[in-house]
């Protein structure tokens, strides 16, 4: 069978990677960039690199001097942090090996836990970092390329110059879009973080839950149903019994 041009097109919009806008609704979709649109964003990450410069902001390596004259980084730092992320591959090991539902519902909550402390302490690190000349840069060129790689199900810009992005006013669609472009460069997908270990577990702890209380809900009904079974029975006997007990003959009054 011969596909038509309209089949041909829903086909491939639901082949492209997209996101819903605030509205949850509204379909966005991420299209690769062009060689053009990667010069312009390679020019966009120089000109804020050399603006950053010249206005005094540190560089990767200046900031990294820094971190290590204060003690923020250095041996005990990366000590520290290899210790969190051994603590972190440990419990989710434990996690992978475990059978009892109860066990994997108290890991994931552990392993949630060492996630989120390996995070806090490589923010030592990390939001100096995202503070300097190269970061500044690159969040720039990332930001240029979300404004050309956002289309609308036909394919058409939703952002036609670099401008229009930066100051509209539709502040969550614009981050919402950063993020997802993100995500798209670095080749993971959207709902990476459900698919964690932890997650994941959490998942089938979930869905053992509602299983069982749907499970429950199903007998409370049976039970209901054979109760009241029972008392329509009890009901209809005692309306038979009435109906078959005689009533009284009134005594006939003697004249006086």
């Amino acid at each position: 069978m011969v596909k038509s041009k309209e089949d041909k097109k829903e086909e491939i919009v639901e082949q492209k990677r997209f996101f819903l806008g605030s509205d949850e609704k509204t379909k966005y979709f991420i299209a690769p960039p062009n060689a053009s649109d990667i010069r312009e964003a390679d020019w966009q990450y120089s000109r804020i690199y050399t603006k950053s410069l010249t206005e005094g902001i540190t560089t990767s390596a200046e900031m990294m001097d820094i971190l290590r004259r204060r003690g923020i980084v250095g041996p005990e730092f990366e000590q520290r942090a290899a210790e969190l992320t051994t603590g972190l591959n440990e419990k989710i090991l434990a996690l992978d090996n475990s059978d009892s539902l109860d066990e994997k519902r108290d890991l994931a909550v552990e392993v949630a836990e060492c996630r989120d402390e390996l995070f806090q302490w490589n923010q030592r690190l990390n939001g100096p970092m995202a503070n300097t000349c190269e970061q500044l840069a690159d969040d720039s060129r990332l930001e240029y390329l979300t404004s050309c790689m956002i289309v609308d199900e036909d394919n058409n810009r939703i952002w036609e110059i670099y401008d229009e992005y930066i100051h509209d006013k539709d502040q969550t669609l614009s981050l919402k879009s950063r993020f997802e472009v993100m995500l798209y460069l670095q080749g993971l997908e959207p709902d990476f973080l459900e698919k964690t270990p932890e997650a994941m577990a959490m998942k089938e702890v979930e869905a053992d839950i509602l299983g069982k209380a749907a499970e429950a809900a199903k007998a409370l009904e049976a039970i209901q149903e054979e109760q009241n079974k029972i008392e329509e029975k009890e009901e209809t006997s005692v309306k038979k019994v009435v109906k078959k007990k005689p009533g009284r003959k009134r005594k006939s009054e003697k004249p006086e």
